[in-house]
Order: structure tokens, then C-alpha cells, then sequence
């Protein structure tokens, strides 16, 4: 019979060679023995966290800070695996209570502030975040890239870059406060002072794939031998990446490759980057979708819209459809006019409503009252208060019934372009989790055909507060089709929309280089470099009647 030595000795033998099942059986039954507690439970939680149990691993730790209250490194983990899980309001007190007993802890300040900046309460991070740089923090410079992302995200760009130079101060080579600067410089449009910062970061670490992606998007290339391309390829042969940074890299190639019009070996890289993709999300499920789609089609009918109490007189303006339709472009032509603001993709709807998607019948009124109120506080938290906002997050086009009900004087602008075209700059984009479709050409085309029937279905319900709008046609005549859309909007003409290209806001989609320059019709029948690889696609969309052809077939 094993002795209680002997016992923990194997159970530690076990945990050592990765013999889970065993492991955890004996350290099990040692987690009854008091002088065996506290290690057979930290073993316990470990086993669980490399078994993939967050669940369980919490138990584990529940149970620790039960028997050991005056631990405080129980508390900080159990509040870790609560954060994983999206418990976020278990953790929230698993930090308050040790705020309670530790208030000058500038370490639990900054565990707490990144819990608070990942569940989404950025001004309540900002605040733990000052609070970690006064109770005094290891590396400061953290703290301060934290605060400038923060800012950044609450359209408080002036704070962000003075954030970003706060780390670099601190440290004048630390790179994710120089990237982000970098990203700021990039994103508002000033290409020269964003370039010379990714080259700054690559004489500090030559293989820094985010700064090699970012030079390869935002330079035109003009030769495949070009030293950026060789020295992507040069780090991608190393192995030395995460997924993610595999993922990017490839995409990056794939830009380059056509730039140069080799149109064969880019779509060869762009299906080696989609397969990256798709290990990242996971498969693309059509049936939920259709599924999805009909239940919006179902629930919300004529009678449903008349039922939703409006809640808010403010005059909106969302722009929505496919990503990569020319939402950006749009914004940016609007935005440039006096009486509106570009907001970007505001993901609040996404953040407060992805139940309601699924289940469009199952949300009280009230719920949805305060939601819309909510939307309002925000914007005037982050812009001008009152300011004609633009919402361009494309897929808002999945909630433009209840958007419609709720804000009565709301506007609803749907871009689209070439079924082809939209579907290989999705393919040739990457996306996050939400956006699994993008990484096959045919799925593109589902989501494609299930969005072309929920938009017959909005037109239907919201007649002339939804505008269709074709981004050939803005190419074709510019001036002509901004009127239409200033008209839709109630607004006069401003010659400004013409400049739209020399704003200085900040754009944040994969668009942001093309939207700094004026109108060409470059991307305009993309699709046909790419005929043979697009073959199953279009005879897809053909069989499905959604090409362009197909509606001049019938007139």
C-alpha cells in the first residue's frame, strides 16, 4: 500500500511525463489530505487548463481561495480563467475584493484595468491604468500602450499618440508603442511618417512581421523582386511565426504578387493565407446562417416594425452590406461634408446584440430601449455631442429592421459592387472569426446570396429610407451620384465631398490607402484576372441569378 509520500510522489511522476487521466485521479484523492491540499489543487487546475477545462480549472481555484483566503495569488488566477471564460463580472469581483485588501498593488491596478479594457468599459480601464502608474508598476511602457489603444478606440487620437510617445520615452525601443504609433501615422493618412516608423522597427527587429505586412500594403510594388517580397519570404521560410503572423505575411504576398500583375502566383498566395484562415475560424456554417436569415425574415414583417416603440428622434446614418463594397469609400465622401462625422465600423450593435441575431423574438422591449439609448450615450461620448454620426459597419445590414424601428429618422445607405469583385476581395482579405465565410470563394458566395435575400427583404419593409447604392456607378459619375447621396440624406451639396481623399481622419479598415487618393477604377473587374480560379464562383452566383448579366437578361 502506497504511503502518503509515496502517493504524492507518483501523482507528481504522472503530472511530469503528461499522464493526465493519472494525474489527476491521484491528485484527486490527495486534494483530501490538508498537508496535500494546496499542491494536489494547483495540480488539479493545471491539469484542467491543459486539458482545455477552463470550467473545471475555476472549481479547482474556487476551492483554493475557500481553503486558503489569505492567498492572494488564488484570487488573481481564479479571476484569470473567469476572464477566459467571459465571466467578466466574477472576475471584476475577484479584483475588488483584492483592490480591498492590496489598494497600492499597481500589478492587480493593471490586471484589473485590462479585464475592464477587455469586457469592454474603456474609461473605467483608463482609470485603473492611471491608478497602476501612480502605485507604480515593472514596465510602465505597458501601461501607457494600453491607455494609447484605449484612447485611439474612443476617437481621442490626440491622447493616443501622446500615450504611445509616453511609452517610447520610457523606452525608446518598444516596439508595440512604436507599431502602434506607426498604425496611428498610417491610419490618418500620413503614409511618409508611419513608413519610416515601420522601418525604424525593422533595424530594431529585422523580422517583425507586422511591420513587414504594413510596408507591403501600404507600397505599391512594381516587380515581384522587389527586397520587401524576398525578405517576407525569407521570414516565412524561417518557421519562427505564430498562425496569425503566417496568416498576415501571406496575405501580404499575395497584395505584392498582384501588383505586379502576377496574377497566377498571388492567388496561389492568397489560398495559402485562406488555408491559415480557416484553421484560425473554423468552418463556415452555412445552414445557421440560412437559418439566421430566416428567422430575421419571419419575425420581423410589417406588423413586428409597427409594434417596436421608436426611441430615439436622431437623424443616423449607417452604411451597411458586404464588407468590402465600397462602405469605406462612401463614408469617406460624407464624412468629408461639414454636417457629418465618419465614425468607422462601431461595433456596438455586434458587442450588445449577437443574442437578438439569433433569436429575434426572444428580447423584451425595455431591453431594447435601453440598448438604443445606450448607442446614443456613446456616440456622444466619443464624438462632438449631438454630431451627425456615420456607422459604417457593414454587417448593421443584418439588423436594419430593428435599427429602423428604434431610430425613426434614421438612414440607411447599402453599398454594393460587382458580385465577383466583392467576393475576391473578401477572399483576398483576412477577417476575424465572425467573418468564416470570406475563406472559401463558394462560401463567399453563400453569404453573398443569403445577404442579397435579407436586403430584398429590408427594401421591401423600409421602402425609401433604404438606399441602394452601386459603387460603379460612383465611379462612373461622381458628382452626380454624391448628390443622390446627399440628396437621400436631406443635405446640401458640398464641394468637399469631391476631396474627400485629403481628409485627415482616422480610417481603420483594410481599405485605408485607397481611400487617400482620388477616385480610380482599378479594383473595378478584379474578378477578371482571376477568371479560372473564380469559375465554380461564378457559375455559382449564375445558376443563382446575382450577376450583373443575369438582371440585364431580364429587363
Amino acid at each position: 500500500m502506497e504511503t502518503g509520500n509515496t502517493k504524492l510522489q507518483s501523482a507528481r511522476q504522472a503530472f511530469a511525463r503528461g499522464d493526465w487521466p493519472s494525474a489527476r485521479a491521484a491528485f484527486t484523492d490527495l486534494a483530501q489530505v490538508q498537508a496535500c491540499r494546496a499542491e494536489s489543487l494547483e495540480h488539479l487546475v493545471l491539469i484542467a487548463l491543459q486539458s482545455g477545462e477552463p470550467a473545471v480549472a475555476e472549481t479547482h481555484l474556487q476551492a483554493l481561495v475557500a481553503a486558503f483566503p489569505g492567498q492572494a495569488v488564488y484570487l488573481k488566477r481564479l479571476a484569470t480563467v473567469l476572464a477566459q471564460q467571459r465571466k467578466y463580472d466574477g472576475a471584476r469581483a475577484c479584483y475588488q475584493t483584492l483592490l480591498e485588501r492590496f489598494p497600492t498593488d499597481g500589478s492587480t491596478h493593471f490586471q484589473y484595468a485590462r479585464l475592464l479594457q477587455r469586457s469592454g468599459e474603456p474609461e473605467a480601464a483608463l482609470e485603473q491604468y492611471r491608478l497602476t502608474l501612480d502605485n507604480g508598476v515593472e514596465r510602465p511602457e505597458d501601461v501607457h500602450n494600453n491607455m494609447g489603444i484605449i484612447e485611439g478606440q474612443l476617437q481621442r487620437h490626440d491622447r493616443a499618440r501622446q500615450a504611445f510617445q509616453a511609452a517610447l520615452a520610457t523606452d525608446a525601443n518598444y516596439l508595440p508603442a512604436l507599431f502602434n504609433l506607426a498604425l496611428l501615422e498610417e491610419e490618418h493618412g500620413r503614409w511618409p511618417q508611419a513608413s519610416a516608423l515601420f522601418q525604424r522597427i525593422l533595424r530594431s527587429e529585422p523580422r517583425h512581421p507586422g511591420a513587414l505586412v504594413r510596408l507591403a500594403h501600404g507600397t505599391r510594388l512594381t516587380t515581384t523582386g522587389d527586397p520587401l517580397v524576398s525578405r517576407i519570404k525569407r521570414v516565412l521560410r524561417s518557421g519562427q511565426l505564430r498562425g496569425s503572423e503566417r496568416e498576415e505575411l501571406l496575405y501580404a504576398l499575395g497584395k505584392s504578387h498582384d501588383d505586379c500583375a502576377d496574377y497566377a502566383a498571388a492567388f496561389d498566395w492568397y489560398r495559402q493565407a485562406n488555408t491559415e484562415s480557416q484553421r484560425r475560424a473554423g468552418p463556415y456554417d452555412a445552414g445557421a446562417h440560412e437559418r439566421q436569415v430566416a428567422a430575421l425574415i419571419a419575425h420581423c414583417d410589417r406588423d413586428w416594425f409597427g409594434r417596436i416603440a421608436p426611441v430615439s428622434e436622431r437623424p443616423h446614418v449607417f452604411i451597411c452590406g458586404m464588407f468590402r463594397s465600397g462602405s469605406t469609400l462612401v463614408e469617406q465622401v460624407l464624412g468629408a461634408h461639414p454636417a457629418l462625422t465618419a465614425g468607422g465600423e462601431l461595433d456596438y450593435f455586434q458587442r450588445h446584440l449577437p443574442h437578438w441575431l439569433l433569436h429575434p423574438g426572444q428580447s423584451g422591449e425595455d431591453a431594447l430601449s435601453a440598448l438604443a439609448l445606450g448607442y446614443d450615450e456613446q456616440l456622444d461620448e466619443q464624438f462632438a455631442p449631438g454630431a451627425r454620426v456615420i456607422n459604417k459597419r457593414p454587417d448593421n445590414f443584418l439588423l436594419l429592421g430593428l435599427l429602423a424601428a428604434l431610430y425613426p429618422n434614421a438612414r440607411f445607405i447599402e453599398t454594393h459592387r460587382h458580385p465577383l469583385d466583392n467576393c475576391i476581395s473578401l477572399y483576398f482579405q483576412p477577417f476575424g472569426l465572425e467573418q468564416a465565410y470570406a475563406n472559401a470563394l463558394l462560401d463567399c458566395g453563400h453569404y453573398y446570396a443569403q445577404y442579397r435575400r435579407l436586403m430584398a427583404h429590408w427594401q421591401a419593409v423600409l421602402g425609401e429610407r433604404l438606399l441602394p447604392f452601386g459603387y460603379e456607378e460612383l465611379l462612373a459619375q461622381p458628382e452626380a451620384q454624391m448628390c443622390k447621396l446627399l440628396d437621400f440624406l436631406s443635405l446640401p451639396w458640398s464641394a468637399e465631398c469631391l476631396r474627400f481623399h485629403a481628409q485627415g481622419n482616422r480610417v481603420r479598415t483594410a481599405s485605408v490607402h485607397q481611400v487617400r487618393q482620388p477616385l480610380y477604377s482599378r479594383a473595378q473587374g478584379r474578378w477578371q484576372h482571376y477568371q479560372e480560379a473564380l469559375a465554380p464562383l461564378q457559375r455559382y452566383l449564375d445558376q443563382a441569378q446575382l450577376l450583373p448579366e443575369n438582371a440585364a437578361a431580364r429587363q
